[in-house]
């Protein structure tokens, strides 16, 4: 190892193996540069696939957010926003609501938002608006219109099925009694 840092370094010479150095040569210093282009391809959303996040199918965005990927926008409200961005977006909540480990939810007629500190843990649409956007898309509150718009689910649960990038997760949760939907939150897949 010392060799090789002295090699490195132009005190030996890679050559005769000894340790002297002409004072009539100059040593210059070598730099290789191996450069190679990448390039992101978006995710189509049409596709379901096995959920993994990789070079090739992540989406970057302005901000460079892990979050700006399929199921990661609902009713406006995005994984990757303050508390300030959802008070910008949606105005002041019609009500707040502080659990006992002191996070908040956010309740607007359309969404409720839940917060860690500034961050969004969770994004919930409830069974009575009726209708919800995800990424850009408005759908209605329906077991048969959701798996129409976004396929077969990647997960089942005993409370609700969903659907996961790798990094965010939506799922549709149902009530255990009458098998009704209750809800469609978005939450952060890694954290489940």
């Amino acid at each position: 190892m010392i060799t090789f840092m002295m090699l490195l370094a132009g005190i030996l010479s890679p050559y005769s193996g000894s340790a002297q150095v002409s004072a009539a040569t100059p040593v210059q210093a070598v730099t290789a540069v191996q450069t190679a282009d990448y390039e992101a391809t978006p995710v189509s959303y049409t596709e379901v696939a096995t959920p993994k996040l990789t070079a090739s199918t992540a989406v970057y965005s302005t901000t460079d957010s892990v979050y700006d990927e399929q199921y990661s926008r609902l009713n406006g409200i995005s994984l990757a926003d303050t508390r300030e961005d959802v008070l910008r977006i949606k105005g002041k909540p019609m009500n707040i609501v502080t659990n006992e480990l002191g996070d908040q939810e956010y309740q607007y007629k359309d969404v409720s938002v839940g917060f860690q500190d500034q961050w969004i843990t969770y994004i919930s649409v409830p069974k009575q608006a009726g209708r919800f956007t995800l990424d850009g898309r408005t759908l209605t509150i329906d077991k048969a219109e959701i798996r129409q718009e976004l396929g077969t689910p990647d997960f089942s649960a005993e409370d609700g099925e969903g659907y996961t990038n790798g990094i965010s997760a939506l799922k549709v949760f149902y009530d255990s009694s009458t098998g009704a939907i209750r809800s469609v939150d978005i939450f952060d897949a890694t954290s489940e």
